[in-house]
């Protein structure tokens, strides 16, 4: 498991501006703890016993039963050796054998280089192997604390747009009550959100998936900051989650955002997102950031998360394989 991380960990912050990959203890959270959603399989390769390469394979169990997720990582000192593109084999045959023909894998380059990844030696790796640039995301960082006179601007803004709506807020787990509704929200956002040109379904969330998750949340040390809105007629119809890892001082991360379709243009998005920021602060008073993914032409969040000061720091790219039958 150190061999593992400790070459995922070099290949992942190795030339970026503004790297974030998982600690040791997430890791192995993610890798022990059996979910009905999900399996996650990881692999090292050596030379000489030592760790030069490492490979995850995530093959969702409920849905989207075509696709696997792959991430192959060289250590910086080891690269242009063959090592990549023998791990990279080897979760593609693995992946066919599990009866995935759709991969997708994602890569990330800094923020001022092409939007596309051209030229970026990790984009350039995934597209010499078979896979096409799909969506393009951008990294963003908030810095804390948000002033309270602009969360109070901006929550008076949205006021405004969504009376008789009701904000809520929890942390830790889904309150039995709202695990359902939470789940169908959070199952929509892979298709609610940009896709470009992935293909993707709409994802299954009951509840036994969400206790699951929610054990390797506790097991990975992260926290997570919830904040929910319930329509006039008593349906939930926004989320927004933030999260905090105690292996990562200072630092929190926005997870997804969504108001459900049939409810947006009452300012929802911002009005869950300013709630949210305000109990964040007020139980994490030492946190300095706030780290956010938005595709790159998902205008509306990007505004949202302008208006709170959020500004880019990094770049994302989600690529796509489809394998010959």
């Amino acid at each position: 498991m150190a061999d593992w991380h400790t070459t995922y960990d070099a290949a992942h912050r190795f030339g970026l501006d503004h790297a974030t990959p998982w600690a040791l203890q997430e890791a192995r959270a993610h890798f022990l703890v059996e979910r009905p959603g999900q399996r996650t399989l990881p692999f090292t390769g050596y030379v000489d016993g030592q760790p030069v390469v490492v490979g995850l394979l995530k093959l969702p169990l409920m849905d989207n039963l075509a696709t696997a997720d792959l991430d192959v990582a060289t250590r910086p000192d080891d690269r242009r050796k063959g090592h990549g593109s023998a791990m990279l084999e080897h979760l593609v045959r693995l992946a066919r054998d599990h009866g995935r023909d759709v991969l997708l894998c994602e890569a990330s380059w800094n923020h001022d280089q092409p939007p596309d990844g051209t030229g970026t030696p990790a984009a350039e790796f995934l597209t010499a192997r078979g896979f096409s640039f799909a969506l393009g995301d951008v990294t963003r960082a908030l810095e804390l604390p948000v002033p309270d006179e602009l969360l109070d601007r901006l929550a008076r803004q949205a006021a405004t747009a969504h009376e008789g709506y009701v904000l809520s807020d929890f942390t830790g787990p889904v309150p039995d009550d709202l695990v359902e509704d939470f789940g169908r929200l959070v199952g929509s956002l892979v298709t609610e959100a940009p896709q470009g040109d992935l293909e993707m379904e709409q994802e299954v969330f009951d509840a036994a998936r969400i206790r699951s998750d929610e054990e390797v949340l506790v097991a990975a040390g992260r926290r997570k900051y919830s904040t929910v809105a319930t329509s006039p007629d008593g349906e939930l119809v926004a989320f927004t989650e933030l999260a905090v890892a105690e292996h990562d001082p200072g630092r929190a991360y926005q997870w997804g955002t969504l108001v459900r379709p049939d409810h947006r243009g009452h300012r929802l998005g911002l009005a869950v997102k300013v709630h949210n920021l305000r109990l964040l602060q007020s139980r994490e008073p030492g946190l300095t950031t706030v780290t956010t993914w938005n595709a790159e032409v998902n205008k509306h969040m990007i505004a949202v998360n302008e208006e709170l000061g959020f500004r880019p720091v990094g770049r994302l790219g989600e690529f796509q394989r489809k394998l010959d039958g």
